[in-house]
């Protein structure tokens, strides 16, 4: 959401345009993936492709130094793989609890938008954490159907993110995700 990257130095204007087309790309492409798919190699992967060859961001790797994004911090480097497959189990426990069981748009939205404060809440990757996530969030919602959210209210969404990442309560996370739907802005 923002045009700097996680080194501090500001992205230049050709960068952001190359990061805004790999974005809209990557969203095309996603739709071809089922969410069963989620994987390691599928983060990796998709981290890569948002990082549009800009080699600062470290392009599918996971991060390897301890890091802070805002008033948080990361998982530390050597519990990356452990919480983030931690987060992947759940995702597909959901998944088969969701063939049994068909979610509503509502349980769909409030999990999509739980798994990926998960994804930032470890902040995998040194930089991009918050595109992929949101990225996950939106390739979710539209693999059941739903709009993506698209956070416009950038105060209203890191309050309710850091509201989660220090409580674990998704209430006002959920209130900025329900106003960033598309019908809500109109």
């Amino acid at each position: 959401m923002g045009h700097t990257g996680t080194d501090g130095q500001p992205f230049s204007s050709d960068e952001i345009e190359r990061l805004q087309r790999a974005l809209v790309a990557l969203e095309v492409s996603c739709l071809r993936v089922a969410p069963e798919r989620l994987s390691f190699a599928l983060l990796l992967g998709w981290h890569s492709e948002l990082s549009a060859g800009i080699t600062r961001m470290q392009p599918g790797e996971w991060r390897s130094v301890e890091i802070t994004f805002g008033s948080n911090f990361g998982t530390p480097p050597e519990r990356i793989t452990t919480d983030l497959g931690r987060v992947l189990d759940v995702h597909h426990q959901t998944l088969t609890t969701w063939e049994e069981d068909a979610p509503t748009g509502l349980t769909v939205l409030e999990y999509a938008t739980q798994l990926h404060a998960d994804l930032i809440d470890i902040h995998p990757f040194w930089d991009g954490n918050g595109r992929l996530s949101r990225l996950v969030q939106a390739w979710l919602c539209w693999s059941y159907g739903l709009p993506a959210p698209r956070y416009v209210d950038r105060p209203q969404y890191l309050a309710g993110l850091n509201r989660y990442l220090h409580t674990g309560s998704l209430g006002l996370l959920m209130q900025a995700t329900m106003a960033a739907l598309p019908d809500a802005q109109e």
